[in-house]
């Protein structure tokens, strides 16, 4: 039994972190409501943490370059980023029941294995697959193939992908041959041609669902 796991949104509340992060960086540079708020649009509107912190330096200029902004990021993000409530337990349950547990995940290994250890999460998984380390993102399937040899398997139909994320972890999963659970947050499932082969709406659900 294999679970390939999503961290950010999954494992991790990744949005708590961001939140805790924005509010440092706020008190930091005195910034005001308005300056907080377009924080937030800005996380949900950036197509990636290149795009964030170029318009945050152009916005803000004093408070440092791009690079710099990013680097002080990557840094303080493993140490504001939760883990979901009941996340631990049930990793747990699954490894002691036989269970063979990997996390794959898009971002900079540094942030992202950051956030493993400092949750405890890195103590329960069997190991990682990082996209800045694999070379890839998901959903390119190579990613999976490699988390899941990883995990130590070679039957894709009996592996589980679970993730938030509908393209890269639900689509992406489907697409590398995996069975799919998607952690909903409450969210209705998008317009699409694959669909979850399990739905949860909290992370606690979805990992409690695998244990059975």
């Amino acid at each position: 039994m294999i679970a390939l796991l999503d961290l950010d949104g999954t494992l991790t509340d990744r949005a708590a972190g961001f939140a805790a992060w924005a509010r440092s960086f706020a008190a930091e540079w005195s910034l005001g409501d308005d300056d907080l708020r377009w924080l937030h649009r800005l996380d949900r509107t950036a197509g990636g943490r290149e795009q964030f912190f170029d318009a945050l330096s152009r916005r803000l200029p004093h408070t440092g370059t791009p690079e710099r902004l990013w680097h002080d990021y990557r840094v303080l993000m493993p140490e504001l980023t939760p883990a979901f409530p009941g996340v631990l337990a049930h990793l747990r349950t699954l490894r002691a029941s036989g269970w063979r547990l990997v996390v794959v995940t898009n971002g900079r290994s540094q942030t992202q294995v950051g956030k493993l250890r400092r949750t405890g999460i890195a103590d329960v998984v069997h190991g990682w697959c990082v996209s800045e380390d694999v070379g890839v993102r998901k959903p390119d399937p190579a990613i999976f193939a490699a988390a899941l040899a990883l995990a130590g398997g070679s039957d894709r139909t009996a592996a589980w992908m679970v993730g938030d994320d509908p393209a890269a972890d639900v689509v992406g999963g489907h697409a590398a041959g995996l069975r799919t659970h998607w952690v909903s947050h409450g969210l209705a499932w998008p317009e699409s041609e694959v669909r979850p082969d399990a739905v949860s709406a909290s992370p606690a659900q979805a990992l409690a669902a695998l244990a059975g």
